[in-house]
């Protein structure tokens, strides 16, 4: 048999033990720490499973890194950021969103983002990189004029066959990104790159298909002009006429015409000149 016990009442519990001197002090705060941590990753496992629903749900790229950016961004307390992906170069960063957390920013959104500083260790190493006092960091030249004030940032790569193919940004956290931090991000990048490789697919198979559909109609539309006579024809012994299927009787020229692609050209053989116009001659022996 068990009891469901909330976490508060659990920490009330223990407290109520500790004001009757039936355990430690020590005791009591390694018990309510464990407690919290437990909260924490039951936290943090919640909020990766949505962003996992978000990769299965198959929408795309776009909108999927939104959600798992808002997830990570949200767990981790920044409060701004974006998610780019490296171009067909790989010596830029093409955005796919950006969020300034209410901050001013008056960057031209068309200028480009070069590969370096900071971000480039994240792609050149195939991990999350950050720093807590960005504002004073060597990297802080790379700033183009008019950047929103970023107080700490950290970049998590997306990975693709071992090699980083984008990133997710988040800067301005309120107390100092960690470790953990760092741990959360990289799995939120794995999932971004899911979605990715999922769009990516999801986009040849279209393609694709659109392909074979275009194909499919060309034939159809080729088969459609091809005409071809088979089997038994019922000809008339003597005028040589032809019986259609609706039972009428015509021309054999007529319904050759009708049924392929053949066409005629009327001229007179030798012994039909013979017969007809014997008083010419049009198979003059020369």
């Amino acid at each position: 048999m068990t009891i469901d016990v909330s976490r508060t009442d659990l920490i009330k519990e223990i407290q109520a033990l500790k004001e009757k001197s039936l355990i430690r002090d020590e005791v009591v705060a390694g018990l309510c720490q464990a407690i919290q941590e437990l909260s924490i990753r039951e936290k943090e496992l919640n909020v990766i499973m949505s962003g996992a629903k978000a990769v299965l749900e198959q929408k795309g790229f776009k909108e999927s890194a939104r959600a798992i950016f808002d997830y990570c961004k949200d767990l981790i307390g920044a409060t701004s950021g974006y998610v780019a992906l490296l171009n067909e170069t790989g010596q830029e960063n093409e955005v796919v969103f950006l969020e300034s957390g209410g901050l001013p920013c008056t960057v031209d959104p068309e200028l480009p983002m070069p590969i370096r500083g900071l971000r480039s260790e994240a792609y050149y190493f195939n991990q999350a990189v950050y720093h807590n006092d960005f504002m004073n960091s060597e990297w802080i030249d790379f700033m183009p004029q008019g950047h929103m004030s970023l107080k700490n940032v950290m970049f998590a790569p997306l990975v693709i066959d071992g090699k980083s193919v984008g990133l997710i940004g988040l800067a301005n956290k309120a107390t100092d990104f960690n470790e953990n931090d760092a741990k959360m991000a990289t799995g939120f990048g794995e999932l971004a790159a899911i979605a990715l490789q999922n769009s990516r697919n999801l986009d040849q198979r279209i393609d694709a298909e659109t392909q074979r559909e275009k194909v499919i109609e060309n034939l159809n539309q080729a088969l459609s002009q091809v005409k071809k006579l088979s089997g038994l024809l019922p000809i008339c012994s003597y005028c040589k006429k032809i019986r259609d299927d609706k039972g009428y009787w015509t021309q054999i020229e007529s319904y050759i015409d009708e049924h392929s692609e053949a066409r005629f050209t009327h001229g007179i053989c030798k012994a039909c000149a013979e017969k007809y116009y014997p008083d010419l001659d049009i198979y003059e022996d020369k």
